[in-house]
């Protein structure tokens, strides 16, 4: 039995083109979908690794003396550390900046900057990443 001329279908041809289409097509977007879970799960452990430097900056803040240190440690998947030291300066006495002298004098034993700077790191899939915070403090200098 033939089919009368006014039905009409698709070719196996027409059929295996549209199934290629698609599945190009699939393909494209969940290779989009796994490289944006990728860049979400990067920015994830970034912010971790920033709240977590804020957070040990912040424990030498609140400390009442300051010492000269370095403390390591790890914190889940992140490492970390966290430096304290004064930072090298010269002060000059009010008289000599009345005076306009150019005299500079060591200013231990007084109040100083002490700088904070702290450290997080971690493995990626692309090498060692991390991120670097430091601050500065007002404290009492080393003798």
């Amino acid at each position: 039995m033939r089919a009368a001329a006014s039905q009409r279908g698709f070719t196996l041809l027409e059929v295996v083109i549209a199934s290629t289409i698609m599945a190009v097509g699939i393909v494209g977007a969940l290779e989009l979908f796994s490289g944006s879970m990728n860049l979400a799960g990067y920015a994830d452990k970034q912010t971790n690794a920033t709240v977590l430097a804020r957070e040990l900056i912040d424990e030498e803040l609140w400390r009442d003396v300051l010492e000269s240190n370095e403390r390591t440690g790890t914190e889940g998947q992140f490492s970390w550390v966290v430096v304290t030291q004064p930072m090298d300066r010269e002060l000059k006495s009010r008289k000599e900046q009345e005076e306009g002298e150019d005299n500079l004098h060591d200013a231990a034993g007084e109040l100083g900057l002490w700088l904070i700077q702290a450290e997080v790191s971690w493995e990626a899939p692309n090498g060692r990443k991390a991120i670097s915070l430091e601050t500065a403090r007002l404290g009492e200098l080393p003798d």
